[in-house]
């Protein structure tokens, strides 16, 4: 019966098809016939031309319009949709035979190639969509002919060119849409034809240029503007004020400037205003309040830098709004509480201060976004009244106090990140009652405490931050009951044992406890980790070995167990972590051979097993770690490309096969046992940039392919047993900072190409058998700052490699122990950044040049053990940063200077030099003419006895002097007295022309206003005799003293200690220049006397004490120094400390303590102590730093760093969110100015330009 019925309506549809034809066949005859065969063959060409006609369902067997996707009417194709079929191919001609077509819709497919010229033919399409396809080439110019389009739709294609202007002929357009493409230049004013269009958008193009300003006068039906991300630039004209009916207005991601024109105000039906990475500057108009519809407003990362208007507040629909990146300021404004919709705010990334205002407490937010601003006070307690809020992110910022318990009431919270805050006190448990929270992000804050008990019923946490903190306690066992993924607690004062537990957390991906105090071992469990991707433990304080089981972590891209006490071998298993990329197992205490199946982690890129007790040879199997050349997107690679086995014992030879780990770019093996040749396959390593392997015993020629390593920056091959010539090839290496090859057996010449050098700072060849001269070319590497040839064979003469033009920037220059001949050249003097030169143990012959004097930064001078002769250039002594010089062994004459260093070099510095004289050699100068006169003259008799006599007088008034120190010795204070009281003997009197007796007076210089004329016994009076009870500071050029002149003005007077300063002539000289240099921040010297030894000095009094008080006194005062110039008072001999440091303890620089010598470099570390001082309220030495490494302040902080914890040194009485970030860079600033090495510390006017960096951030 179904049958029969089915084969009824089948002959039904049959007939009623023949009637449907026979319809159209007896009202438009034959012509129209034909015209429905032609547009069915169009179809059936249409789906062949496609290279996917398979999809089309389109039977043969059916009428055309019955077809998916096709209408017709009166058996004319009148529509074609054929969207999101996946259609791929070009546009056949055929289609646009189809000339009754008034939908054409083939969006979304992936269709390519132009569009045929032909389309012109459909002269009734009303709907064009072609969006989302992959069409090319120009703007079809066939387009502009259809006048009867409503809808153009050519988004996200690929076509480019300039939008043609015939664009605007299309007038009865009410949809525009050209966006996603590569259309260029200017949008045509023509466009503003298009009156009745209502949604245009141009968005995501290359379009430039400013708006034509007929879009804002002619398009007024508008409803949707979409110009986003192009490079239109200009201001947004007030005329924008006429698109009343606009409701989406997107204008972000351009170049547009100046200020939203109060004219947006009119448009009273926008609902979302998308205006973000722009120039647009503020301040943001009134008018805004006026956008009543408004509900999404985004303009962030705009240089805005204004306040957000209160008038905001008034904005009922808002429900997003985005100030991310805006430079805003002033406080966030109480009245955003009014807007009751607002459920995203983001603030982020501004100067916002101030306090989160309690009106906030009223919304429904979702979303509250406000890190790195300045926002200060404690975190409200109302957040808990935020029952929907998804997330609450406000780091970096200067928030205080505790954590409030309240924020458990948040139900509905997901993400809290409070990081980066002045946050103390220890983490509420309470804030687990958010049942919902996954992600808790609360580094580098002040909480303290345990988490003992805290997070465990946090039973949705996935992620947990506690990084820089100071926590203390055990790492908790409940951690393995919750769900997490993340758990980094790095620099924080954890201790105890790791809780065997945490590996069995099957869904742990991330575990990081560095820098913290954790003991005991890590337990075999640690292999049920499975999904363990990043495992971080180094500077702790772990022990034991490393168990095997760690090789069952597949999942493991980072192991870092560096600067732990681990000992054994290094497991075999590892090599079956088979995802790693990192490995850092350096500074520990391992043992053994480096296991071969570590070759074969082919995702390895950082391998560092550096400072062990390794042995045995390299793995030279065939590798294949360091190939890999992506990195995978969750390995967390710190150190890419760092083959780091260094500083162990390994022997046997460096393997061919690392020339084949082509991902390496350190390559250091420096400080081991390893022997034979080097690989020339290491220069297939294209990426390398360090390559050291100095301090081995390593043999043979320097493989001349190493030259191809272009990219090599630091070479060091020092300390070996190599051999043969130094290879032409690494004049090929313009990228080379750094050569070192000291300490080989290296022979032939220093190769001439090595002047193309250009990059070259550092260039070690010392301690080989190289000869030959130097080459003159040495001088065009503009950027050297060492050179180090000493103990070679070099000859030759050194005048072509000091030409008079030349500006090199040398600072070290080392050519001792050679054969090198020939005078000194003068253009030497031309080396203006030189600070040591050694030239001793050669042939040097001639003078030595005066321009030596002319180097101005030259501490170090050694012209020892030459040939040189003719007198000591005063002009050398002279320079004032000189510390060494060394002339002996030469054949120099003359008397010895007494300026500058000269008048206090040792003996040994001089010896050898026959026909020198002076007082350090014992034996003065004769006259020439005494010499050669055999019989003394009358006047030369009356010399020698008047000599005599001053000889006798000067013994006795020294002897009387020492029975005077030996009587006081007991007592100090009676001796100074008794030297003070001799010098008002009144035997000691200047006679005047008067020929009366007056007391010595202090020569007063009159540098700013005239000071009374003061007698010594005034100023014995004034201080008492200088009581101890008068003394107000002590330090290293001698004692002051408070003393009240006979007029009531009171006066500071220091009493510099004898032995360091000159005498009585340079005296007077240097307190004449200082006392007249002016400057208020500099204590004015208002007199000076000198005596004999005896030298005083009177300032104007500080009241306010001196800086070491003010250290620790936090109010504001103008500071001035005191011993400005003083140091020119001490004898350039006494910088070469013997007996006792001039300085106070803490502030002196560890290179005293080896050399004895004063440098402006230690002047540098005295100043970065006093900058410590600064940062952290401590004083520079103390019992709190009696079992810190160097027991004072500068051991603790560089522990404290080295820790992670620089944060903790910071003085908690001053520290703010605001001084945070200061202090900090302040702390870095002091570290650098104390370097262990003082050639690493800054001078001081870069350490000005530091300071000042900071102050104009």
């Amino acid at each position: 019966m179904v049958f029969l019925m089915g084969m009824e309506l089948k002959r039904f549809f049959f007939i009623f098809i023949i009637c449907f034809d026979l319809c159209i066949l007896s009202s438009n005859g034959a012509t129209l016939q034909n015209e429905i065969i032609i547009e069915r063959e169009s179809l059936v060409s249409f789906k062949a031309s496609l290279e996917t006609s398979e999809i089309l369902p389109w039977n043969s067997s059916v009428p055309h319009c019955f077809w998916v996707g096709v209408s017709c009417r009166l058996g004319r194709v009148t529509e074609l949709s054929l969207s999101s079929l996946s259609l791929k191919g070009q546009l056949s001609r055929s289609l646009f035979d189809l000339l009754s077509l008034s939908v054409l819709d083939l969006s979304n497919n992936l269709l390519y190639g132009s569009i045929p010229p032909q389309i012109y033919n459909l002269r009734s399409l009303k709907v064009l969509a072609l969006g989302e396809n992959q069409f090319s080439g120009d703007f079809p110019i066939e387009l502009t002919e259809l006048t009867q389009l409503e809808n153009l739709k050519l988004g996200a294609n690929l076509f480019s060119g300039k939008i043609p202007p015939e664009l605007g002929n299309l007038k009865q357009l009410r949809t525009l849409d050209l966006s996603s493409n590569a259309f260029v230049g200017n949008v045509p004013p023509h466009i503003g034809n298009l009156t009745k269009i209502l949604s245009l958008d141009l968005g995501n193009n290359l379009l430039s240029g400013s708006l034509p300003l007929t879009i804002f006068t002619e398009l007024t039906s508008l409803t949707s503007l979409d110009i986003s991300n192009n490079s239109f630039s200009g201001s947004i004209p007030p005329e924008i004020g006429n698109l009343k009916h606009l409701a989406g207005l997107y204008i972000g991601i351009n170049h547009f400037s100046g200020e939203l024109p109060p004219e947006v105000g009119n448009l009273v039906l926008l609902e979302n205003f998308f205006s973000p990475s722009c120039s647009l500057t503020g301040p943001l108009p009134d008018e805004l309040s006026k956008l009543k519809s408004l509900s999404k407003l985004d303009l962030s990362y705009n240089p805005l830098g204004c306040s957000i208007p209160k008038t905001i507040g008034e904005l009922q629909n808002l429900t997003i709004l985005n100030l991310v990146y805006t430079e805003l300021n002033g406080s966030i404004p109480a009245e955003l509480g009014r807007c009751r919709n607002l459920k995203t705010l983001m603030l982020s990334f501004n100067y916002l201060s101030g306090v989160l205002p309690p009106e906030l407490s009223e919304l429904s937010m979702l979303t509250f976004s406000a890190e790195r601003n300045q926002l200060s006070g404690p975190l409200p307690s109302w957040f808990g009244k935020w029952d929907h809020v998804d997330s609450i992110l406000l780091s970096s910022n200067r928030f205080t106090g505790g954590i409030p318990p309240e924020i458990g009431n948040c139900s509905k919270l997901n993400h809290l990140s409070l990081s980066n805050n002045l946050l103390t006190g220890p983490i509420p448990k309470e804030i687990c009652n958010a049942a919902s929270l996954m992600e808790i992000d609360l580094d580098s804050n002040f909480l303290s405490g345990t988490i003992d008990d805290t997070f465990v019923t946090c039973k949705n946490l996935t992620q947990l931050v506690l990084v820089d903190n100071q926590i203390v306690g055990a790492i908790p066992e409940y951690f393995s009951d919750l769900p997490l993924l993340v758990i980094n607690l790095d620099a924080n004062n954890f201790t105890g044992y790791l809780p065997t537990s945490i590996w069995n957390s099957v869904d742990l991906m991330e575990f990081s406890a560095a820098n913290n105090q954790l003991e005991g071992h890590l337990p075999p469990e640690i292999g049920y980790a499975a999904s363990l991707e990043r495992l971080v433990l180094s500077n702790n304080r772990l022990t034991g070995i490393i168990p095997d089981e760690i090789g069952n972590l597949t999942a493991l891209s980072v192991l870092n167990l560096n600067s732990n006490l681990l000992e054994g071998t290094i497991p075999a298993m590892l090599g079956d972590c088979s995802a790693l990329t990192t490995l850092d197992l350096g500074n520990n205490s391992l043992n053994g051979s480096i296991p071969e199946k570590l070759a074969d982690l082919s995702e390895l890129q950082c391998l560092v097993l550096s400072h062990n007790n390794l042995s045995g040879a390299i793995p030279s199997k065939p590798s294949a770690y360091f190939r890999q050349l992506t990195i995978p997107d969750l390995s967390f690679v710190q150190h890419h490309g760092v083959f780091d086995l260094s500083h162990n014992r390994l022997s046997g030879t460096i393997p061919d096969e690392l020339g084949n780990c082509v991902v390496v770019v350190d390559l250091l093996l420096n400080n081991n046992l390893l022997s034979g040749a080097i690989p020339s396959s290491l220069s297939q390593l294209t990426n390398l940039t360090t390559l050291d392997l100095s301090s081995n015993t390593l043999t043979g020629p320097i493989p001349a392919e190493i030259g191809k390593a272009l990219k090599l920056q630091g070479l060091y091959l020092g300390n070996n047993r190599l051999m043969g010539m130094i290879p032409e090839s690494f004049s090929h290496l313009n990228s080379l900072v750094k050569l070192n090859l000291t300490g080989n057996r290296l022979s032939g010449s220093v190769p001439k190409t090595f002047g193309g050098l250009k990059a070259l700072t550092h260039l070690d060849l010392s301690c080989n058998e190289l000869d030959g001269d130097l080459p003159s070319s040495l001088s065009s590497m503009l950027n050297l700052v060492g050179l180090y040839v000493q103990e070679n064979r070099l000859s030759g003469q050194v005048v072509e490699l000091f030409p008079s033009s030349m500006s090199w920037k040398i600072e070290t220059l080392n050519l001792s122990d050679n054969y090198l001949e020939g005078v000194l050249p003068r253009t030497l003097g031309n080396l203006s950044y030189l600070t040591t030169l050694d030239l001793h143990g050669n042939k040097f012959a001639g003078t030595i040049p005066s321009d030596l004097g002319d180097l101005m930064q030259l501490e170090y001078l050694d012209v020892s053990n030459n040939s040189l002769s003719g007198e000591i250039p005063e002009k050398i002594c002279s320079l004032v940063n000189m510390f060494y010089l060394n002339l002996a062994e030469n054949s120099l004459e003359g008397p010895i200077p007494r300026s500058g260093i000269c008048q206090n070099l040792s003996k040994s510095s001089l010896v050898g030099n026959k026909d020198l004289c002076g007082r350090i050699l014992g034996f003065n100068c004769r006259i020439k003419s005494l010499e050669r006169s055999a019989v003394l003259n009358s006047w030369s008799v009356a010399g020698i006895i008047i000599v005599s006599v001053l000889i006798v007088l000067t013994v006795a008034f020294a002897m009387r002097r020492r029975i005077i120190g030996i009587q006081r010795d007991s007592d100090p204070e009676e001796m100074e007295e008794s030297k003070l009281n001799s010098f008002i003997d009144p035997n000691l009197y200047f006679l005047s022309s008067s020929r009366s007796k007056e007391p010595l007076s202090i020569n007063v210089a009159m540098f700013e206003q005239p000071l009374l004329k003061l007698t010594l016994v005034d100023i014995l009076e004034a201080t008492n005799n200088f009581c101890k009870t008068n003394i107000i500071g002590d330090g290293g050029f001698g004692t002051v003293y408070k003393a009240t002149l006979p007029d009531g003005k009171v006066v500071a007077v220091k009493k510099l200690s004898e032995a360091k300063t000159q005498g009585h002539r340079e005296f007077i000289a240097e307190m004449e220049t200082i006392g007249k240099v002016k400057h208020h921040n500099l204590v004015p010297l208002l007199g000076y006397c000198s005596l004999g030894e005896e030298k005083l000095l009177v300032y104007e009094y500080m009241v306010n004490g001196s800086l070491d008080l003010w250290l620790r006194n936090r109010t504001d005062f103008e500071p001035k120094v005191a011993d400005f110039g003083l140091a020119r008072l001490i004898s350039a001999c006494e910088t070469h400390v013997t007996t006792e440091i001039a300085g106070t303890f803490g502030y002196i620089p560890p290179e005293y303590g080896q050399s004895g010598r004063s440098t402006t470099k230690g002047d540098v570390y005295s100043f970065g102590v006093i900058l410590l001082e600064l940062v952290t309220g401590k004083e520079p030495t103390g019992p709190d730093f009696k079992e810190i490494e160097g027991g004072n302040l500068v051991g603790w902080v560089f522990q404290k760093i080295n820790k992670g914890q620089a944060a903790d040194v910071l003085d908690a009485t001053v520290l703010n969110a605001d001084s945070k970030h200061m202090m900090l860079q302040t702390l870095q600033i002091a570290c650098v100015c104390l370097s262990e090495n003082p050639a690493n510390r800054p001078s001081m006017l870069q350490v000005l330009k530091f300071l000042k960096g900071i102050k104009d951030e």
